[in-house]
């Protein structure tokens, strides 16, 4: 399916450039500098994506985890549902503050 009604062939997702900023989500344009921050294109090959030249790391396994990544099952959660935090030993939140 075409991405634009004027456009003849269908979007081809790999024939794009990334941006060599690594901070920036814009491709290069045909003018050789990206459309989002304006980075010239010095490489002239297309960027490869990350995650499809490099492969997950494999899981740790249990004898790698030490004892202090071990899940603390007595930890009491923020009362604030909108808050991601934990209580600390006087039962008030790290993240926000609030008593829980």
């Amino acid at each position: 399916m075409p991405s634009n009604p004027n456009d003849s062939q269908p979007f081809d997702p790999s024939q794009r450039t990334l941006c060599p900023d690594g901070s920036c989500v814009g491709v290069i344009g045909d003018d050789g500098r990206c459309k989002v921050c304006g980075a010239a294109d010095l490489s002239g090959q297309p960027a490869e994506s990350p995650n499809v030249s490099a492969p997950p790391p494999p899981p740790a396994s249990e004898s790698e985890v030490g004892q202090g990544d071990a899940f603390d099952s007595h930890r009491r959660l923020c009362s604030d549902d909108t808050c991601i935090g934990v209580l600390d030993q006087s039962g008030l939140c790290k993240v926000c503050g609030r008593p829980g």
